[in-house]
């Protein structure tokens, strides 16, 4: 009698099965990869345009006032009263020198300062798990500083 080489169907089976369950590890850390991205483009936006908005001041001789969402957060803000909205979804929540609707951040003219004391803002995103990043408007100078918040 002679035999047949080959693979047999449960031989086959299992090898699907540890390719699908491979392929859905690396898929996941490929999405929550993505999400990342996605947060910390986010949160440069803002700190871009906080720190434009500090030159304009510095370089413009009038004041540049940005309006950020306060303690109970939002998705849009605006600069030099042009609306802009936060990329996928991400939500900015303000942590300190808050109040509960939004947050007025003024630079002066000529040394781009601020008038009152820095705050700190929670760039947040939509999905869990997912650590967010601070963008921290430092004292009477108005410097912004993007970190990733502590967990």
């Amino acid at each position: 009698m002679q035999r047949r080489q080959g693979f047999t169907l449960l031989e086959l089976l299992m090898v699907l099965a540890i390719i699908g369950i491979l392929a859905s590890i690396f898929s996941w850390n490929l999405i929550r990869s993505i999400r990342t991205a996605e947060l910390r483009e986010a949160a440069t936006q803002v700190a871009t345009d906080l720190r434009r908005a500090r030159s304009q001041a510095q370089r413009g001789s009038a004041a540049v006032q940005l309006t950020l969402p306060g303690t109970a957060g939002g998705t849009t803000y605006t600069v030099a009263g042009q609306s802009r909205a936060v990329a996928n979804q991400v939500t900015i929540v303000c942590k300190t020198s808050c109040s509960a609707s939004t947050v007025n951040v003024t630079y002066t003219a000529p040394y781009g300062e601020l008038g009152a004391t820095g705050s700190v803002f929670t760039v947040r995103s939509p999905v869990g798990g997912i650590t967010p990043y601070e963008i921290r408007i430092v004292g009477v100078t108005g410097k912004v500083i993007l970190t990733r918040a502590a967990s």
